[in-house]
């Protein structure tokens, strides 16, 4: 079976159009723009010298437009950067480069020419990407909540990612010394999300990073950090030491370590904290750092697991199968049963009433839908 979708993997990799993912399901068409953040403040602790920490950043608005084009899922260079780190992550025979290399995403066009109306005012969501994955592996997701009504904001880590890509199209790759830490590196990461969210408020850097809108900041009055894996447990930090951070969602991240920075006289990686925080994860499983943190959140705060998912599910990889035509049967073991559509439609449905629920400061009443994948296991505060 791997043999025979290499082969048609092959052909479509000889398709210039590529193919497209369907249209995000939500009442809003989306923007996408890529682009650095850098902190001039920080040094990157992973860099061989010293060099300030550069952040890739790709952010999607809703909007109102009146049609969509395709774009690149992902820059050639990380794209032909994949087959072979999943194949060695893995062991896998399958060659899924051109699984990356032709996925397009429809975008809003002409926004820069003013023929779309991104909703400036929407609710803010930081998203931080699993260990050694690039941010570009949760496009469909990211852009399924941004057609909600939310600005989705996704976030490479330098030296995390797998490969990192500048517009200037030099690239910096994983360092795999960031595992020796106690927490992954989740503190820097937490440190990430929080200069995310003091450039927001900086006209000059947004004008830069989005020249459409000008030089206008964006409010912070409503932003929420989500992530899947060693990212989830990110937003969980960086919310506990962040209080414009107003919500965190976990999907499927270990929080790891136990002594925080000197200092902070903590002895879990997550202080007390009282936001919402919901756990999301895959069949059957209770993450025992869970267990450890449940008593420091002292706001509404939920377990729940997706049936017939592995930790892997929780990425674009079984959309993109599914828009290219082919079966993830040959990857259950990694990817799931699952159908790919309802994976994305109970995150982005769950993502979005969580923190629809914190910014209106509602600890009952959650409107989670009904989804017979998911159960919930532990529940608190409401």
């Amino acid at each position: 079976m791997q043999s025979m979708l290499s082969v048609l993997f092959l052909l479509l990799a000889n398709t210039t159009a590529g193919y497209l993912v369907p249209n995000p399901s939500g009442k809003y068409n989306v923007t996408l723009t890529t682009g650095p953040l850098v902190d001039y403040s920080r040094n990157d602790p992973y860099a061989a010298t010293p060099t300030p920490r550069a952040l890739m950043l790709s952010v999607f608005q809703p909007a109102r437009c009146a049609s969509t084009v395709p774009a690149l899922a992902m820059p050639n260079k990380t794209a032909d950067y994949q087959g072979e780190f999943l194949q060695q992550t893995f062991n896998i025979s399958a060659d899924l480069t051109p699984l990356f290399l032709e996925a397009r995403l429809p975008v809003c066009a002409d926004h820069a020419h003013k023929r779309c109306s991104p909703l400036d005012d929407s609710p803010i969501l930081l998203f931080s990407p699993g260990y050694s994955i690039p941010r570009l592996y949760y496009n469909v997701l990211a852009s399924a909540i941004a057609s909600e009504g939310f600005t989705v904001i996704t976030i490479d880590h330098p030296h995390d990612a797998n490969i990192l890509v500048y517009p200037d199209s030099h690239a910096v790759y994983n360092n795999v010394s960031i595992q020796d830490s106690p927490t992954w590196d989740a503190y820097t990461r937490a440190a990430d999300a929080s200069f995310v969210i003091d450039q927001l408020r900086n006209a000059t850097a947004m004008a830069e990073l989005l020249p459409y809108r000008g030089a206008r900041p964006f409010p912070t009055d409503r932003v929420a950090m989500l992530g899947h894996s060693i990212g989830g447990a990110s937003a969980i930090i960086a919310a506990s030491q962040d209080p414009r951070i107003r919500a965190a969602i976990n999907w499927d991240g270990t929080i790891f370590g136990s002594p925080p920075p000197p200092g902070l006289g903590l002895s879990e990686p997550v202080r007390l904290m009282s936001q919402p925080v919901l756990f999301l994860s895959h069949q059957d499983f209770l993450d025992p750092s869970w267990l450890s943190t449940w008593p420091l959140l002292r706001g509404p705060k939920m377990v729940a697991y997706v049936a017939n998912t592995t930790h892997y599910t929780f990425s674009d990889i079984p959309s993109l199968f599914e828009a290219a035509g082919q079966s993830t049967a040959p990857f259950a073991d990694l990817l799931g049963t699952i159908a790919p559509a309802s994976v994305v439609c109970i995150l982005t449905a769950y993502t979005t009433a969580w923190v629809q629920a914190a910014f209106a400061g509602e600890k009952g009443g959650l409107e989670l839908g009904e989804f017979p994948e998911v159960e919930t296991l532990m529940k608190g505060n409401f």
